[in-house]
């Protein structure tokens, strides 16, 4: 088997994992409003771009962000429900030449920013580091996407297929992503958090 569908392989055990943990997992009408809201926001923000790539993407107006509140504020399962949700919606308008390539570029990359709270959310410090983890992650997803589907564009800037991928998607995800987790660390998400989980009794 070709090594790098390996890689891809692995892309995917995010999702079985998030798959095994909803299993009787139950969201409360209130954490169902806030998700919709922010995935909702998280579709805008992508619209909303600075930097145009000649083939497609770019850096954008933090759509990670609201995904990485949701981490932060709820658990993974609500965050990566978030994130599944933003993917979905950005189907709309997207580019799709696989159906496996459909998966590691518009849903399982805004899924693992869902779990930006794996290191805690009561020190900036903690929050910023769970942040770029999950930034890191979402971006490899991109690059072996990149490698697997994308790799002719890499011959007309006389690069390899990895480099070309790293590049790209490392200067566009990786930057939006990296500004998110800067803006993410400078919230009171302690405060957000505390006000988001009162009343949260009535399950859906």
């Amino acid at each position: 088997m070709n090594i790098n569908y390996i890689f891809v392989i692995i892309c995917f055990i995010p999702l079985v994992l998030y798959l095994i943990k909803l299993r009787g997992f139950k969201l409360t009408v209130k954490k169902m409003v806030v998700i919709a809201m922010f995935s909702g926001l998280s579709f805008i923000l992508g619209k909303i771009t600075f930097i145009q790539y000649p083939q497609g993407g770019g850096i954008s107006l933090l759509p990670s962000l609201p995904i990485l509140l949701i981490g932060l504020i709820y658990s993974p399962v609500e965050g990566m429900t978030a994130g599944l949700i933003a993917g979905v919606l950005s189907l709309f308008g997207g580019y799709i030449i696989h159906p496996i390539q459909l998966f590691l570029d518009y849903i399982i990359p805004p899924m693992i920013l869902g779990v930006s709270g794996i290191l805690g959310s009561n020190s900036r410090k903690k929050i910023f580091l769970g942040c770029l983890i999950v930034v890191f992650l979402k971006c490899w997803v991109h690059v072996i996407s990149g490698v697997v589907y994308f790799s002719a564009y890499a011959k007309g800037f006389n690069m390899g297929p990895w480099l070309y991928s790293i590049i790209y998607n490392f200067s566009s995800e990786g930057v939006e992503g990296l500004l998110s987790s800067i803006v993410a660390t400078i919230l009171p998400i302690e405060k957000i958090k505390k006000e988001a989980n009162k009343n949260n009794q009535i399950s859906a």
